[in-house]
């Protein structure tokens, strides 16, 4: 978390300094570059969270090394049968999952190709202003290629919403151990109640994880969606629009991560339904004219 919290700041920071420097020179092509390179990157997290989620529902619980010790112990002494380097790693962590090479290959070329496409779009904007037209050519042609990927983005977000993340190894574990526990009536009563209060924690840790695995991937997904809603227009309105327009648009961009972190559960879940819906329906393809700031 604090990895991203950090990646998230330098990313911000790289924005206000771009900022800055288009600010001196005024160039609009410039600053509808930066804007691309904005939504890409805006993208690519909600991307990533997605990813993230993906791993995060086959992954085990993360235990200390003493813990891992001490089952791999207990395990051994359970064990009958003989050791093999296949089954090790089990008796180590028996709630490790191993997941179909060929699904999970698939998977990571899936997710790789999804990020290649936004990256490739902000490319189209990258000899914007060196041609006569300035820049018309490469606005034209990013406008329909924008469209689509805000519409792929909101089929993802769309499935997000239907899908919310359960992380289905923890849980099995957990449900195991509460058997184990609800199954040992030799157990004195004080030790069984202090067991279960201790699964209770972790249970609510479960859910805790879940639901902010769930948030943050909305928020993300409800950024890049702004943020390609806002360049949509920009392109849209190219010729009639300022320097100072798209980089207000940038910075006030900027404040919409922000903005998002603020809301609820509910809020954040009702904002983005509409965004998808919104998006989908084709309703916010071009959006209001932006008038000369």
């Amino acid at each position: 978390m604090q990895h991203t919290i950090l990646k998230k700041g330098g990313q911000r920071g790289i924005v206000l300094l771009m900022l800055g420097l288009l600010a001196a020179c005024a160039q609009k092509a410039d600053a509808i570059k930066l804007s691309a390179h904005q939504f890409s990157l805006a993208a690519d997290r909600a991307i990533t969270s997605l990813d993230d989620m993906r791993t995060a529902e086959f992954a085990a619980t993360v235990q200390s090394k003493d813990a891992q010790e001490a089952e791999f112990i207990a395990n051994l002494n359970d064990f009958t049968g003989i050791l093999t380097a296949n089954n090790i790693p089990i008796l180590i962590n028996p709630d490790t999952i191993t997941i179909d090479p060929d699904v999970n290959a698939k998977w990571q070329q899936d997710m790789a190709n999804l990020r290649h496409q936004y990256q490739q779009f902000a490319v189209i904007f990258n000899d914007m202003g060196e041609d006569t037209l300035f820049g018309m050519g490469a606005i034209h042609k990013a406008g329909p290629i924008l469209q689509k990927l805000r519409r792929q983005l909101a089929t993802l977000g769309q499935t997000l919403g239907t899908s919310p993340p359960v992380f289905l190894v923890r849980r099995d574990a957990l449900v195991a151990a509460i058997n184990k526990i609800h199954d040992d009536k030799s157990t004195p009563a004080d030790t069984r109640t202090g067991q279960i209060k201790a699964w209770w924690q972790q249970w609510q840790q479960l859910q805790a994880d879940e639901q902010q695995s769930y948030h943050t991937a909305l928020q993300d997904f409800v950024i890049a969606a702004q943020l390609g809603a806002q360049l949509q227009n920009q392109i849209a309105n190219y010729s009639k629009i300022s320097t100072q327009s798209v980089l207000k648009d940038i910075e006030d961009g900027l404040t919409f991560v922000a903005e998002n972190q603020g809301l609820g559960m509910k809020q954040l879940k009702h904002k983005a339904d509409s965004m998808i819906l919104q998006t989908l329906a084709g309703q916010s393809d071009t959006g209001p004219t932006t008038t000369t700031k």
